[in-house]
């Protein structure tokens, strides 16, 4: 008796629709960011924070690089508890230092599993949009650790007299995904070379990906009608 070929690639959970708890903490981070202000805010982001670290760890639970994206979500957790513990920057920049690889991890994974679909479902383009919005995350993971490590990078113009940690997080947050979608209002201006670099860099990546990511759904709507 011959027996089927068992699949050893799958990097992603195919169980449970494994996008939509995903999909939400990262909405529920764009939706949440704006109308939060002052200590309430930091919580508010560090919570939703975790939760989209937990998302992630239920996408790619089956992917052979999830040990390795285990370990660095749980250092992160217990750098960003201890921000509220200890005083100083320093925890901070750990979790960004460490969320930066948890999210570039994921979205290689996510972009993985996508690169093998062989037609579109709701499936396909929940993962796609899931790894558009993991871009402007990962670029608020780096404006913010600059920001942290070179507090001048940024000029936040109308928005007045330097914010605290709290407030530059929330308009670089902000930024970020003006940046991604280069719509680039002009409130908040990044002054330092490495700043301005990765801007540039954000916005040709989300123009990239949009160009990928629609030839490659119409390259799999042609091939399932053929």
């Amino acid at each position: 008796m011959v027996k089927s070929p068992v699949n050893i690639s799958l990097n992603i959970s195919t169980h449970g629709k494994p996008f939509h708890f995903l999909l939400a903490a990262l909405l529920a981070q764009i939706v949440v960011s704006p109308f939060v202000a002052g200590e309430v805010a930091g919580v508010a982001q560090d919570l939703i924070f975790l939760f989209l670290m937990g998302a992630a760890l239920h996408v790619v639970r089956q992917s052979r690089l999830f040990p390795l994206i285990l370990c660095l979500s749980v250092l992160c957790a217990v750098s960003v508890v201890g921000k509220y513990i200890l005083d100083g920057v320093g925890p901070s920049i750990l979790s960004d230092a460490l969320g930066a690889p948890v999210i570039l991890l994921t979205a290689v994974e996510v972009t993985r599993y996508l690169a093998r679909q062989k037609r579109v479902d709701l499936d396909t383009v929940l993962g796609g949009l899931c790894v558009y919005l993991f871009l402007g995350a990962l670029w608020f993971v780096f404006y913010s650790l600059l920001y942290r490590v070179v507090p001048g990078s940024f000029a936040f113009t109308v928005h007045g007299e330097l914010p605290t940690l709290e407030g530059a997080d929330r308009l670089l947050f902000f930024f970020s995904y003006i940046t991604l979608l280069t719509t680039g209002y002009g409130d908040i201006v990044p002054l330092s070379p490495p700043a301005q670099t990765l801007a540039v860099l954000e916005g040709i990546t989300g123009q990239f990906y949009l160009v990928f990511f629609m030839a490659r759904l119409v390259g799999l709507h042609v091939a399932g009608k053929e």
